[in-house]
C-alpha cells in the first residue's frame, strides 16, 4: 500500500511539473518591462527603420517598405521630401511615458475627421519595425474597427486624418471612395502591443509596428446614447482635439461620453437637448451665458 501511494505521488509530481514548465515557456507570457526603458530601445528601433528603409507609394496611395540599398539612389523615409515625416507628442499618464510618434500624411482627405472613440472603415497593412519584409497584416478591402477597441496609437494618427466621399453603388465590400485619407504611422510597442505576442509569433512581445492605411469612411458614436454624438461631448468653445475621452464637465470622475448627465444636475442630458425638423441637435442656452443646458448645472428648468 505505501509502494502504491509513494508511486502515485512520484507520477503526481511529474505532471505538476510538466504543467508548470508548460506554463512558464509559453510564448505570451515574458516579463513586463519599464514603460520608459522599453520606449527608448523602440524610438532606436523606430529612427533605425526610418533611416534604412524607403517607400514608394503608387496612384492609390498603396505603400511598398523597402530595404534602402547601399549604392542605389533611393533616399530614405527620414531624408525623402515627396511625404514630410513628421511627428506628434503624446503623454500617456498611465505609462508616465511622453511619447513621440512617427507619421507620413500622404494625403489628409476631404470629408469627416473621426475623433479617438469613432468607428472607422479602413484599409491597412502592417509591418514589424524590424525588416521590410515582415508584414504581420493586410487587407485591401476596408474593415470596420472602433478606435477604442484596437491598439491605442491608432486613436492618436487617425483623427488627424479625414475620410472621403464613399459611393456605395458598388456594394459595402469592397466599396468607393474619393479623396480619402491615406498615411503611415510608426507605434512604438507601449501604443501598440507591448508585452502581448500573437500566439502564430508574427508579433512578437514588445514590438514597434507600422502601418500603411486609408481612411475611407466612418461612423460618429454616442457611447452613453444620451443623443450627442461622443465628438461633441466637449465643453463649448474648447480647442478641438478629437478625444473626448479628456472631457469630464462635472468632475465625476465619468468622461462626457459615457455620462448621461453630463453636468450633474439630476436631469439627463437626453432631456436638455432638442432636435430640429431635420434631426439636428439644438444645443440650447436658455440662461445667455453661453454653456449649453446640457453642460450647465445652474440653466434655468
Amino acid at each position: 500500500m505505501n509502494k502504491l501511494f509513494y508511486k502515485l505521488c512520484l507520477v503526481l509530481l511529474v505532471v505538476v511539473s510538466l504543467v508548470s514548465c508548460a506554463k512558464s515557456d509559453s510564448p505570451n507570457t515574458v516579463p513586463l518591462r519599464d514603460y520608459n526603458v522599453q520606449y527608448l530601445a523602440d524610438l532606436d528601433t523606430i529612427d533605425k527603420y526610418i533611416d534604412t528603409h524607403y517607400i514608394t507609394v503608387d496612384a492609390d496611395y498603396n505603400v511598398t517598405f523597402n530595404d534602402l540599398p547601399t549604392d542605389g539612389s533611393q533616399l530614405s523615409i527620414r531624408a525623402q521630401t515627396q511625404y514630410p515625416l513628421q511627428f506628434k507628442m503624446y503623454q500617456d499618464e498611465i505609462q508616465d511615458v511622453n511619447y513621440k510618434i512617427y507619421y507620413i500624411s500622404l494625403r489628409e482627405g476631404i470629408d469627416k475627421r473621426p475623433s479617438s472613440t469613432d468607428s472607422i472603415h479602413v484599409s491597412y497593412k502592417g509591418v514589424l519595425a524590424t525588416s521590410a519584409n515582415s508584414q504581420f497584416d493586410y487587407s485591401e478591402n476596408p474593415v470596420w474597427f472602433k478606435l477604442d477597441e484596437v491598439v491605442s496609437g491608432w486613436s492618436k494618427i487617425f483623427p488627424m486624418f479625414k475620410t472621403g466621399i464613399v459611393d456605395p453603388s458598388e456594394g459595402p465590400n469592397p466599396v468607393t471612395s474619393d479623396g480619402y485619407g491615406a498615411g503611415i504611422m510608426f507605434l512604438p510597442s507601449g501604443l501598440g502591443y507591448y508585452a502581448n505576442s500573437s500566439p502564430s509569433g508574427t508579433i512578437p512581445a514588445y514590438s514597434p509596428l507600422v502601418f500603411s492605411f486609408k481612411l475611407v469612411s466612418l461612423q460618429y458614436r454616442d457611447q452613453d446614447r444620451d443623443g450627442v454624438l461622443s465628438k461633441d461631448e466637449v465643453p463649448s468653445g474648447s480647442v478641438v482635439t478629437y478625444n473626448p475621452l479628456d472631457y469630464d464637465s462635472d468632475g465625476d470622475g465619468t468622461a462626457n461620453l459615457y455620462d448621461i448627465n453630463d453636468d450633474g444636475d439630476q436631469i439627463l442630458t437626453k432631456n436638455e437637448i432638442h432636435k430640429d425638423s431635420a434631426g439636428l441637435i439644438i444645443f440650447e442656452d436658455c440662461d445667455g451665458d453661453g454653456i449649453p443646458n446640457y453642460l450647465d448645472p445652474d440653466a434655468c428648468p
